[in-house]
């Protein structure tokens, strides 16, 4: 977590913070999970189940993403709103979601990215690959926005 997500903490009114995980969450982290699967040895969330392998020249999207875990970044992006993902809720959320794509993808550790940008939540995941590392750099501080970063 860089400064930034701890000043956004910050501002919540303590009786807020849950460490109970609202119902929506819930939802909302059961249907990504639902719309994830493999291709090519990486978790992809496939929202309408169209990604057809073989239609994928893999090559040239290694030119543009460099890696695996590039590519399963440039896959998983989502958008959310605050009302959908309330900050109280972030750490809940993040949690939550390492855990459910850890139970179906058996023997993966996950790396789950959440910012906050222009009051719009991006998600962003992928396998923790050691050989590839972290997607973004260690030093979030570096960063303009809020952060939170879970392995």
């Amino acid at each position: 977590m860089n400064n930034k997500m701890k000043q956004l903490f910050e501002t919540q009114n303590p009786d807020e913070i849950s460490d109970q995980i609202s119902p929506e969450i819930d939802i909302i982290v059961g249907r990504i999970v639902e719309k994830t699967r493999l291709v090519k040895d990486c978790v992809i969330f496939d929202e309408d189940e169209s990604l057809d392998e073989k239609q994928i020249d893999f090559h040239v999207v290694m030119k543009f993403v460099g890696d695996w875990t590039g590519y399963e970044v440039s896959c998983n992006e989502l958008k959310f709103s605050l009302a959908e993902i309330p900050v109280n809720q972030f750490l809940n959320f993040i949690e939550i979601m390492n855990f459910s794509l850890s139970q179906r993808y058996k023997k993966r550790k996950f790396v789950i990215i959440l910012w906050v940008c222009d009051g719009e939540i991006d998600l962003r995941f992928h396998t923790y690959r050691k050989n590839e590392g972290l997607w973004l750099d260690e030093d979030l501080d570096q960063y303009p926005n809020p952060i939170l970063y879970w392995i």
